[in-house]
């Protein structure tokens, strides 16, 4: 078994975006924070949704995925229970840049058919990396592509919140790469790696060269 984790390196690398209910979207990958749930509680409330982008994942093509999950610090606290997300990626052999809402829009109707639905879990804790639900067969789905190569980008993105209550504001707030680069997002995959001509894991080839 190996893995790699991989953290967002740039501001514009995360972000989050408000939509207005009526298919506008205020966006924003300039904040200390990105977003997902809901704003503005009452009648007008407003979904959020959010991304991360991680560079030159080490994830050789052929590599069997075991477990995926975001570790990510919260911005507040979050305390609202039983809401829900769905995690997917773009469906991409290497994912670009996210500069504005219309590559934001591109990124999410790119997204991979796998997903997994999370329960998101209530916290206090604003210092210490939370674990996101395992999404395995999301990572699984692009690492299957043909044009993957190791050292390729994945961009994650948070979708489909909870719809919000009349009366509820149910908003998480995830430390972002401006809030501090070291607070930033993480992507952490284990797998298995493919073997060798002849059926030797890589692992193991990596080894002897040691």
């Amino acid at each position: 078994m190996a893995s790699v984790t991989v953290q967002v390196e740039a501001n514009a690398d995360d972000g989050y975006r408000v939509s207005d209910g009526m298919g506008s979207f205020t966006f924003d990958n300039s904040a200390a924070f990105v977003s997902i749930g809901a704003v503005n509680p009452g009648p007008g409330s407003s979904d959020t949704d959010c991304y991360f982008r991680f560079l030159s994942v080490a994830i050789p093509k052929g590599s069997t995925i075991l477990t995926a999950k975001l570790q990510y610090k919260l911005n507040r606290t979050y305390s609202d229970s039983s809401k829900t997300c769905d995690i997917h990626a773009e469906d991409a052999d290497s994912a670009g840049a996210i500069a504005n809402d219309s590559a934001m829009t591109t990124s999410q109707a790119a997204k991979t058919s796998a997903k997994t639905t999370w329960t998101i879990a209530t916290s206090s804790d604003t210092t210490s990396f939370l674990d996101s639900a395992d999404f395995a067969s999301v990572i699984a789905e692009v690492i299957a592509r043909s044009g993957w190569a190791s050292g390729n980008n994945i961009t994650i993105h948070l979708l489909n919140p909870t719809d919000a209550g009349m009366s509820e504001d149910r908003e998480m707030r995830i430390k972002s790469h401006d809030s501090a680069g070291a607070d930033a997002a993480k992507l952490v995959v284990t797998f298995t790696p493919p073997p060798k001509a002849g059926g030797i894991p890589q692992t193991l080839m990596l080894n002897e060269l040691l």
